[in-house]
Parts: structure tokens; C-alpha cells; sequence
């Protein structure tokens, strides 16, 4: 596959985890600023966690990540919706326009990827949850929504022609096959696809602890089965953003420069030293580059990851 074909991006769920202070960041104690700064250095974008859990957050916010990444052409952010929206179902005026303020200062700063709307397992589809994603849609429908239901009953044929209908594209997410949680959608909506690697935890997924649910590292074979998805992308999109986001014990940073060298045929990549020698499976593809490189010191910016 010729990496200019999907110009991929590839990130991790939140860049500012502690435990990356230990696989991935070269120092304990950087501020979440100087965190977002390392981090661009070798990933294209990022998924913001903090707005799912703070109501605060705004548009100050989102221009201080824009200066932060100012000189990471094609950087994006993709910026998770507050649990208000998505689990409660509450839709407060103020928290509606913080939140939209935020997201108009991204996208006028040319940094805005995606709006994720993370719903949780029990969000079925009943009559209240269409109605939900509607009135979702209907106020940030101005920004590009990405969907991920967790539920298997929106598994039907009629599901990407409402989120269509609602100006919404799904996310293809990848976890494990337990219960009856959704199987990894291979349906598209517009040109832009968005994959969410959770990991495949099963019994942290029954059990549903948060530590344990995204405790999971990919091994060699279950990377080829998703590479396989990926190419086979080709031809039905022209842009794809993969978020990974199994970030207990920072298992996040080895999939993702993992899946980077799978994309660019195996070549290596450079990787901070903590990352290789927290994750020494990593060694095989690191290269040794000169001081200060990164993943985007080439011209093809966005094809590299």
C-alpha cells in the first residue's frame, strides 16, 4: 500500500495520564502545556479527555492548544463531549455555549478534527436515545460529529442512514466481543474515518473497571487484522484519524507508534527513549534519529503517521 493514499492520523485517548510520565514523556512533573507540546512532536493528533469530565473548559483553552501545536502543520484535535450531553442527557445554555465557543476557536484555528460522542453501553436504541442524538446533532450540527454507540441494538441497517440524516458519521470502534457490545462498524459516512482502539480486554469489559477495561496490549497478529481494516479503507475515504485509547500502564503509546510502522511499511520511527525501554518491543522500530527529530520533521507530514 502506498502510505499517500490515506493520509492517517495517529494519536492517543488524552496526552496529559500520569503514566506516561513513565513511557513516554522525558521528564515527571511537565505541565499538561508542555506534555501537549512533546506529544505533537510525535503524534498528529489527539483526543481530548478532559472535556468529557470538566465543564469548564472553553475557548481560552483551545487557543492555548492551538498556540501550543502552532508549528505542527496538520495537527488536530479530536474533543470528546461532556458526559452531560452524551450519559446524562442534560443540555445546559451555558454549558452549550462554553462548549461551543471551544470548538469554534479549534476549528477557526484549523485544528478541529472531530467531535466525539461517546455514549456509554446502556444508551440503547429507544425512541429517547434517537431523540437524544438528534438534539445533539441539532446543536453542534455546524461542527464534524463522529458517533460511537456501545450497544449492539443500533447495529441495524437503518443506523447510518439516521446518524446521516443527523449530520453524524460513526466511529469504528475496536473492543472486545462480550455481551452486547457493538462489533466494529464498517460502514462509512462522508470521507473521513475515524477508528478507536480500545483493546480486548474481556474480562475487564465484563467487569467494567476503567483501569482494567483498557488494560490491554495488541499483540503481532491482532496488529495485522487491524492493518487489514485499515487498507481496506482504501479507495472509500480520503482521510482517517486512529485514536488509541487502551491507556492503562500507557499500552497506548506502544500501539500507536506500533501501527505508524506498520503504515509506513515497517520503517523506523523516531521514539522517545522512554517509550523503547518501557515498551522494549518498540526497539525494533525505532530509528535513532538526530537530536530533536520527530515524526514530522518530513515534508509528508500527515502520511508519516
Amino acid at each position: 500500500m502506498d502510505k499517500r493514499d490515506i493520509p492517517f492520523s495517529i494519536g492517543l485517548g488524552g496526552w496529559e495520564h500520569d503514566i506516561l510520565d513513565h513511557c513516554f514523556y522525558p521528564r515527571a512533573g511537565m505541565s499538561t502545556v508542555e506534555k501537549l507540546g512533546f506529544y505533537a512532536g510525535y503524534f498528529s493528533i489527539a483526543e481530548v479527555r478532559a472535556t468529557f469530565w470538566d465543564d469548564s473548559l472553553g475557548a481560552a483553552d483551545a487557543r492555548e492548544w492551538a498556540k501550543t501545536v502552532g508549528e505542527r502543520k496538520g495537527f488536530r484535535f479530536s474533543v470528546k463531549l461532556h458526559r452531560s450531553f452524551t450519559h446524562e442527557g442534560t443540555f445546559r445554555a451555558p454549558h452549550v455555549r462554553n462548549t461551543k465557543a471551544l470548538l469554534a476557536e479549534l476549528a477557526h484555528s484549523h485544528r478541529l478534527g472531530a467531535v466525539l460522542l461517546q455514549f456509554p453501553y446502556g444508551f440503547t436504541n429507544t425512541g429517547a436515545g434517537r431523540q437524544r442524538i438528534a438534539k445533539l446533532s441539532e446543536l453542534f450540527r455546524e461542527f464534524p460529529l463522529f458517533v460511537e454507540l456501545r450497544h449492539s441494538s443500533w447495529n441495524t441497517s437503518g443506523l447510518l442512514p439516521f446518524l446521516a440524516e443527523n449530520a453524524m458519521r460513526p466511529v469504528n470502534a475496536d473492543m472486545p466481543k462480550v455481551n452486547q457490545y457493538m462489533p466494529f462498524l464498517t460502514g462509512l459516512i462522508g470521507e473521513t474515518a475515524y477508528l478507536r482502539l480500545h483493546g480486548r480486554n474481556e474480562k475487564g469489559w465484563l467487569l467494567n473497571g476503567y483501569d482494567s477495561k483498557y488494560d490491554y496490549l495488541y499483540n503481532g497478529r491482532e496488529l495485522a487484522e487491524l492493518r487489514r481494516r485499515m487498507e481496506a479503507l482504501k479507495g472509500r475515504c480520503r482521510d482517517g484519524m486512529i485514536v488509541c485509547n487502551n491507556t492503562t500502564g500507557g499500552k497506548a503509546v506502544a500501539t500507536a507508534f506500533q501501527i505508524a510502522a506498520m503504515l509506513r511499511q515497517g520503517a523506523g520511527l523516531p521514539i522517545p527513549p522512554m517509550a523503547y525501554r518501557a515498551f522494549p518491543v518498540l526497539q525494533e522500530i525505532a530509528q535513532r534519529s538526530e537530536a530533536g527529530a520527530t515524526l514530522f520533521d518530513q515534508a509528508d507530514l500527515r502520511t508519516a503517521v
